[in-house]
Order: C-alpha cells, then structure tokens, then sequence
C-alpha cells in the first residue's frame, strides 16, 4: 500500500502547543492539526484546507521541523487498520486568526486546546515518542523515521 503523506501544523504561544482534541473508548487523546493530502494538492493547500477543517482558522505555513514515518504493523500502539502507512511532515505555523466554526472535523474531535508544553508527556498525545522534542522546541534531524 502506498504511503498517505500527511501535513501537520504546530503552533506554540507562551509555553503552549495548540493541539486537536480527541475522545475514543480510552479517554481523551490529542494531536497536532493537520491531515492527509488528497490528489492535486500542494503540502500548502493541505495545511490551509485541514485548518479551516479542523480549527476554522488561516494561518501563514513556516518550515518544516521534522519528518516521521508511522507504520502501524511496526506500532506498539494498536491502530485499526494494521496496513496503514503514513509519512508526517510537522511544519511551524504563525499568525494563527480563528475565522469561523470548523467545517469539518473527524468523528472523534471533540474541540482543540492550547495544552501547556510541560504536559506533553503526562497526556496521550501522538507521537508520543516526539513530545520531548515538541516540548524542547528541538528537532536535531528533520527525518526523524518510524521509531517505537
């Protein structure tokens, strides 16, 4: 199966990371805005489309802070669809304005919150294994790979 590319966008302010908020059967889980590219789009298309999907908000695009690969066979963390491959490009994001309600937010969205860095790792956020580098605002390497 060929690998979905997926954009993420990360905004901090004042020691705060904006994240989606999810609810499942586990409780409350969070990740960063952002989602898959669907055909003829550019990674800036995406960035803006998923933010007036899950925020109802624009944005301006910064630069990539780091790429990973997800490959839910090679996941401690079970995931519905075991085949599923998914390459996360994390890019900043500034001048955050909210224009209008979301439009259209998955299933499990429940709102978004500013989460304060210092509780990155106390909460489920995915990637997990990523949340020391979201919190130190440190990415080393850019591809950061599939890690466990």
């Amino acid at each position: 199966m060929t690998p979905r590319i997926s954009v993420r966008a990360v905004f901090y302010k004042q020691g705060h990371i904006l994240l989606c908020k999810h609810r499942d059967h586990d409780g409350i889980w969070y990740i960063t805005p952002g989602g898959g590219v669907e055909h003829g789009e550019t990674l800036a298309d995406t960035f803006h489309r998923e933010l007036r999907e899950e925020l109802g908000a624009e944005a301006q695009m910064g630069d990539v802070l780091c790429i990973r690969d997800f490959i839910a066979e090679r996941s401690p963390i079970p995931f519905p669809s075991p085949d599923f491959h998914q390459i996360e490009i994390f890019v900043e994001a500034h001048s955050l304005t909210f224009t209008s309600p979301a439009s259209q937010i998955d299933p499990n969205q429940i709102g978004y919150e500013w989460l304060p860095l210092a509780q990155l790792t106390t909460v489920r956020f995915y990637p997990q294994e990523l949340a020391r580098h979201f919190q130190t605002k440190d990415f080393p390497h850019i591809y950061q790979g599939h890690k466990l």
